[in-house]
């Protein structure tokens, strides 16, 4: 496998188990967030449950004071036995004008109603009627008006005397002031209450004409049937409610109008009180929470990204480091043997514009070393020579040891052959100044260099450049050792025609 394969699939492992780690923070994150919107939602249905409860119980208590406002009323009728005298009339004329009674009605056993405004009609047939006859009290469903025409419910008791039900007295309200019998919604009119029959007709409503578009005429089974209904609530819920009178809440809506809708029974007939206020308005008070879970979210999401990043960098720096360490030669710090004949190779492919010059050289007398103090002194003196090398090359020389003490290097654009020259030189001094470790005083350390240039036109290889300086460091050894030999071209033009002569 090639290196730069494996640090690509080393990568890809290291990509996988940060991926997924970070799927888990995620998960774990998106439960936290679910767990948090469950938690708003169910306080927003308590708070709206207990809106309409409040509501439910405030109408039924004000239907109640109405009531024994009447039973009052009829208590005094009772007493004095007199039904429709013209102090009566005087009196329920003043009943209407310091209430909120629209009219009130005196009704005889045979249904006949006297009403304080004067007329009179029978009512024999009415329900309400028939039912304060048999000694209930009752609130009847909206009824058109025998005398204007108008809308009307009517609560009605019974008028008893020596213990007998003698007739019936009744109030009659307006729908729209029945409305109005609603408390202040607690969300500053974006809701709005509906008083419903169990068979979804409307008996009031209230709240502003901004956000209710339901009408008195419509039935509010039919009409919310048509909507959506989310986080798992139905209509079947809704009208299981009603049926059941119990308490609940349903979210529903359309065309991204949601909307919460509460329901609590009402102490009078079989009516129910619905309670509606867009999602927005009622999940206001928690917008702050959302606020935190978005800088929340975000702070996570780059701490992942940086971290991403953090992991990234590093392991590509210690891939770096890896595949460095790969190339080095762990004795001298210098490149190994086939990194450096790939780092030339791949410089000499390169078009450049000034000279290069390649320069190889052995220890002279190395293995005497090595032989008579041991190969940690051999060790000592090649690591001696590695750093001597770096430290007197440029950085972007390359510098590679190739075998058991030869060493080479490619001096990159150089001015001239005499730069590589006065290198050279400087090396052979060098080295007569090197201790190795473990020898004695005397023992000092010297090298033969051989030196070839890259010709101008290019197109040379790293083995040529190895031949050429092998040649002239041969000849150097040839000489003494202790010394630098440039290869020439007119020396190898003149051995090949001795070879061939």
């Amino acid at each position: 496998m090639r290196r730069g394969e494996k640090r690509w699939k080393d990568l890809r492992v290291y990509i996988h188990v940060i991926g997924a780690f970070f799927v888990f923070l995620l998960l774990c994150l998106s439960a936290f967030f679910g767990a948090v919107k469950k938690s708003i939602e169910q306080n927003v249905r308590q708070t709206i449950t207990t809106n309409i409860d409040r509501q439910s119980a405030a109408f039924s208590s004000d239907i109640t004071i109405q009531y024994q406002y009447l039973e009052g009323f009829a208590g005094y009728l009772g007493e004095i036995g007199e039904l429709c005298s013209e102090n009566v009339m005087t009196l329920m004329r003043k009943v209407c004008e310091k209430s909120d009674l629209e009219r009130i009605a005196i009704i005889a056993p045979d249904g006949t109603a006297h009403y304080s405004s004067g007329e009179v009609k029978n009512v024999a047939e009415r329900d309400y009627f028939k039912r304060a006859m048999k000694g209930e009290r009752c609130l009847s469903d909206p009824l058109e008006s025998v005398v204007d025409g108008e809308t009307r419910v009517i609560l009605c008791v019974p008028i008893y005397h020596a213990g007998e039900v003698a007739g019936v007295l009744g109030g009659s309200y307006d729908v729209g002031a029945l409305s109005h019998m609603l408390f202040e919604d607690i969300y500053g009119g974006a809701g709005y209450s509906l008083i419903v029959t169990a068979d979804g007709e409307i008996v009031a409503y209230d709240g502003s004409e901004k956000y209710r578009r339901i009408q008195l005429d419509d039935n509010v089974f039919s009409y919310y049937a048509q909507m959506t209904f989310l986080e798992g609530d139905t209509f079947e819920m809704m009208r299981d409610g009603f049926a059941n009178r119990i308490s609940g809440s349903v979210k529903l809506g359309r065309d991204g109008d949601f909307r919460y809708l509460s329901y609590a029974p009402i102490d009078a007939n079989d009516w129910m009180m619905c309670y509606i206020v867009p999602e927005k308005i009622v999940e206001a008070p928690y917008r702050t929470i959302t606020r935190y879970e978005a800088i929340l979210m975000g702070m996570v999401l780059f701490g992942m990204a940086a971290l991403l990043a953090y992991v990234f960098c590093m392991m590509l720096k210690r891939q770096k480091e890896l595949e460095q360490a790969a190339q080095v030669d762990g004795l001298t710090g210098v490149l190994n043997k086939q990194s450096t004949e790939m780092a030339i190779d791949g410089w000499l492919q390169e078009a450049h514009q000034k000279k290069q010059v390649f320069l190889m050289l052995d220890v002279d007398k190395f293995k005497e070393i090595n032989d008579r103090y041991g190969h940690a002194a051999g060790d000592a003196a090649l690591r001696q020579v590695g750093q001597t090398l770096l430290r007197l090359f440029r950085e972007n020389d390359i510098v590679g040891r190739i075998g058991g003490d030869e060493f080479v290097v490619l001096m990159k654009e150089v001015n001239s052959i005499r730069d590589a020259e006065l290198k050279a030189e400087a090396l052979c001094v060098l080295f007569r100044s090197l201790h190795p470790e473990g020898c004695p005083d005397e023992v000092h350390l010297s090298c033969s260099i051989g030196l070839a240039e890259v010709p101008e036109h290019g197109g040379c290889s790293y083995m040529e450049l190895y031949q050429k300086a092998d040649r002239a460091l041969y000849e150097a050894k040839h000489r003494g050792r202790n010394r630098w030999v440039r290869h020439r071209m007119e020396d190898t033009e003149e051995k090949k025609e001795r070879e061939a002569f």
